[in-house]
């Protein structure tokens, strides 16, 4: 196994920021009918898929500084998408749940299917399936180490 260069190290993972930055945009994009940006819509979405969480595992989940995150979840619970409930381990912190509201909203979101390969493209279509099949094991692998160092 050869030495990987600097720049070569960094290629990589300028690669990927730029295929996921420019999915990214199509998606917000694609969410600007339903009145939300793309980063409440992850929080949003998280909330609902765990239940409930604390703004610090919010942020850790979704790879943002938790100062960003408060921003966001402030004009998520303004909307009524989100409401803030006192934890029951700490008086000082408080969880995130999914209101009715933030349940309907997404009900909807899932219902127009906006980011389906016809709505937004497809950058991986241009891989063969077994291709596809082996970048998505390469990325589930690297994104276990990552979840390793950056804990």
């Amino acid at each position: 196994m050869g030495t990987v260069s600097y720049t070569n190290y960094m290629d990589e993972y300028l690669l990927m920021g730029y295929v996921f930055g420019s999915w990214r945009r199509r998606a917000a994009e694609s969410l600007l009918v339903f009145g939300i940006t793309f980063h409440q819509f992850q929080l949003v979405r998280l909330v609902r898929r765990r239940g409930g969480l604390s703004l610090s595992s919010a942020a850790y989940e979704l790879g943002m500084d938790r100062p960003s995150l408060t921003l966001v979840a402030r004009k998520c619970i303004q909307q009524g998408w989100i409401e803030r409930s006192p934890s029951a381990l700490d008086r000082r912190s408080f969880r995130l749940l999914l209101s009715g509201k933030g349940e309907e909203l997404l009900d909807r979101i899932e219902t127009a299917q906006p980011f389906l390969p016809e709505s937004l493209g497809d950058a991986f279509d241009v891989l063969g399936s077994e291709e596809r099949a082996e970048l998505r094991r390469m990325l589930d692998k690297a994104a276990r180490r990552a979840r390793d160092l950056y804990r």
